[in-house]
Formats: structure tokens, C-alpha cells, sequence
């Protein structure tokens, strides 16, 4: 349950005009004039009322009465901002507990549930026996729970994905150094490792070493003639009769 709080100002009777009576005069008709289009739900023409009012004269009524009419346009976060200035200028605690209270709405309903019990939890403090406070706190409580909760899923999810991609990536890693090592093995095959060129000839013989060579060569070939003369047998003589 969330209810919303209005305040109605006061009318003064002047009897003696003094300075500034004039201008605060005008604030208070103006507030007035808020009154009469909030009521009607006229809330824009209410805003734009209280909003000059203030101009004139800040007030925590008529600052918690703008919040109000922000607020039935479901500007949550202007709104808010409207309530936190009406519970700095209250000096009467329960214009602060009430100023609390709806910025307590304002938060739930712009989804800030963390700020929204936070602010619930004061007006409780300032007001212990506001049963609607007490009511829109638990509400805040579960929503503000069940928000961790999805928050917390959501950052395993993310962490888990993360992992996955970073395993993919190392995966596919792998893929490529391997098809690039049976590439290059591929190409080692295509290519077969340079045959040593044969060994250069010996290098020609010079003339003296020809000559030198030449003579040894006659001179082993005469021996061999030599040798075989001394084994061939001579021939004999005929026998005289």
C-alpha cells in the first residue's frame, strides 16, 4: 500500500500591513492556487503554482505539495528531489516523517528500492506507529531482496560466459597453431631438404707432376720387360752327330 500525503496551507487574516506582507501575501494566494488545481487534478497548473509560490517563499508545505503534483505526473525522479528539499526545510517532525514517507514512494516506484527502504526506515524513526510505512518498508524490502538476487544471477551468467568465451578463444587457439604446424609440415615435404653437390674433381696434374709421373710409369714398365727376358729360356744348340 502506498499512499501519498497532501497538505492544505493555512489562510492568515492580515491586519496590518508590513514589509514583505505584500510578496508572502502573493505566495499564499499562489499556494492556494496549487490547492484548488490539485484538487481538481489539474497537477501540471498545480505545479507551476506551487512553483512560483516558492519563488516567493520557500516553504516545507508548499515544497512537499510541488513533490506531490510531480508526482501524481509520475515524474518519480523530480518528484524526489522535491521531498528532500521539503524534509530540509521542516522543523516539525512530522512534516519531516511525511517528507520521508513519499520520497520513500517517489524511490519504490522509479525502481531504487535500496534508497526507497532507506528512506521508509527514517520516516519510521520519526514516526514509529505509521502503519503505512511500515507496510511499504516490507514491500521495499522483498523487492530490494529480489533484486540482489536477479543482480547476483546475472553477474554469475556474465562470469560464466566470460569463462566460456575465454575458453573458446583458447580452443580455437589451439586449432590454428596445430593446422599451421601441418601446413609447415606440408610444405617441408613439398620441399625436400637440398642433396649435397658431389665433391668437386681433384684438381688436374701439373706438367712436372705428369712427366714424373710418365717416367715412374716406363720405368715400372721396363722392369717388367727386364723380368721377362730373364725368364724366357734360351734356345739350344743342335747336337753334333
Amino acid at each position: 500500500m502506498i499512499s501519498k500525503l497532501f497538505y492544505l496551507t493555512v489562510l492568515f487574516a492580515v491586519v496590518v500591513a508590513l514589509p514583505g506582507v505584500a510578496q508572502n501575501g502573493q505566495a499564499h494566494d499562489l499556494r492556494r492556487e496549487g490547492d484548488r488545481n490539485y484538487d481538481k487534478k489539474e497537477f501540471l497548473r498545480a505545479e507551476e503554482a506551487y512553483r512560483k509560490s516558492g519563488l516567493l517563499e520557500p516553504t516545507s508545505k508548499g515544497t512537499f505539495n510541488l513533490g506531490n503534483s510531480i508526482f501524481k505526473q509520475r515524474r518519480y525522479e523530480d518528484a524526489s528531489e522535491q521531498f528532500e528539499r521539503a524534509r530540509d526545510l521542516a522543523s516539525d517532525d512530522r512534516v519531516k516523517a511525511d517528507s520521508w514517507y513519499n520520497l520513500g514512494n517517489a524511490k519504490y516506484l522509479n525502481g531504487e528500492f535500496e534508497p526507497s527502504v532507506n528512506a521508509y526506515k527514517e520516516a519510521l524513526k520519526l514516526n514509529p506507529d505509521d502503519l503505512h510505512a511500515k507496510q511499504n518498508l516490507l514491500m521495499a524490502m522483498r523487492e530490494l531482496q529480489q533484486q540482489q538476487q536477479e543482480q547476483q544471477q546475472q553477474q554469475e551468467d556474465q562470469e560464466e560466459q566470460e569463462n566460456q568465451d575465454e575458453q573458446d578463444q583458447q580452443q580455437q587457439q589451439q586449432q590454428q597453431d596445430q593446422q599451421q604446424q601441418q601446413q609447415s609440415q606440408g610444405d617441408e615435404d613439398d620441399n625436400p631438404q637440398e642433396q649435397p653437390e658431389p665433391q668437386e674433381q681433384e684438381q688436374q696434374l701439373s706438367k712436372e707432376q705428369a712427366m714424373q709421373l710418365l717416367k715412374i710409369i716406363e720405368e715400372e714398365d721396363q722392369k717388367v720387360q727386364e723380368k721377362m727376358r730373364q725368364g724366357t729360356p734360351e734356345k739350344k744348340k743342335a747336337k753334333d752327330w
